[in-house]
Formats: C-alpha cells, sequence, structure tokens
C-alpha cells in the first residue's frame, strides 16, 4: 500500500548514495568549449607539440651515433648516462638539503636530553600510584596460584 510518489523517492534516495568520481572536468569530457577546458586543450596540444621535435632530435642523433660513431658508442653513451644519473643525485642532494634545513629550522627551539633538563628529569609514577599492590610479571606463566 502507500502511493506512488513515495516509493519513487525512496528508489531515487537509494541511487544518490552512489558517488562518481570525474578525471577531467565535464565540459573537457563533453567536448565543450566553457569553463576553461579550451584553455586546458590548448595546454595539451601545445606540450605534443613540443614534445615530438624533441623525440624526433633524439632519434636522428641515436642514428648518427650509430651510423658514424660504432666504436665509441658505449663511452658516449655512458658519458650521457652518468651526466643524467649526476643531475638526478644532485637534485636529491638538494632536495635532502633543504628538507633537513627546513626540519632544523622547525624543532631548533625544542628541548634536549642534557644533564639538569626538564626531558630527564622524569617523575616514576609507578612508586606514587593507588596501583602498588598489583604484581606484573614478565612471563604470564609465572603468576602464583
Amino acid at each position: 500500500m502507500g502511493c506512488d510518489t513515495c516509493k519513487q523517492k525512496k528508489e531515487k534516495v537509494v541511487n544518490n548514495n552512489e558517488k562518481n568520481v570525474n578525471f577531467f572536468p565535464q565540459e573537457v569530457a563533453e567536448n565543450g568549449l566553457n569553463n576553461g577546458s579550451l584553455v586546458f586543450k590548448l595546454i595539451a596540444f601545445l606540450v605534443i607539440i613540443v614534445a615530438i621535435p624533441l623525440i624526433v632530435v633524439v632519434l636522428i642523433g641515436q642514428i648518427f651515433f650509430h651510423f658514424f660513431f660504432p666504436k665509441s658508442l658505449p663511452k658516449i653513451s655512458k658519458k650521457f648516462r652518468d651526466f643524467f644519473v649526476n643531475l638526478l643525485t644532485k637534485y636529491g642532494e638538494f632536495k635532502y638539503r633543504k628538507e633537513l634545513k627546513k626540519r632544523k629550522k622547525q624543532f631548533e627551539g625544542n628541548k634536549g636530553y642534557e644533564e639538569g633538563s626538564e626531558l630527564v628529569e622524569v617523575v616514576d609514577y609507578e612508586e606514587n600510584s593507588e596501583f602498588g599492590d598489583i604484581e606484573v610479571h614478565e612471563n604470564n606463566n609465572d603468576v602464583k596460584k
């Protein structure tokens, strides 16, 4: 029993619980030109236009080295590889030093563990506790019966 509108509302509520994840704006997915999707497409087009000539130049360079310098090709490729590995290593060291400097600056006001510091002088609350009559065993098999 009951009216049809109530049943339809309940069905709609069940369907509204689904969550959709959009990886692209709705306008880009539907080929619309509203709300910046034209800018997104223009940037993607320019990136592709720049990337294709770079790939072609690298391939032409590889062919040139294979034709004219076949014996020294391992030396040349090792120099290029070492250059890029060193470049990545230097970048990693730079990022590490930057993060370390940031952390030192963040924690420079913290208290240390030197003698006489508040961090070293910790009060043992077990001695002053209400639960002094409770026995703590290292091994559960040692319990007195």
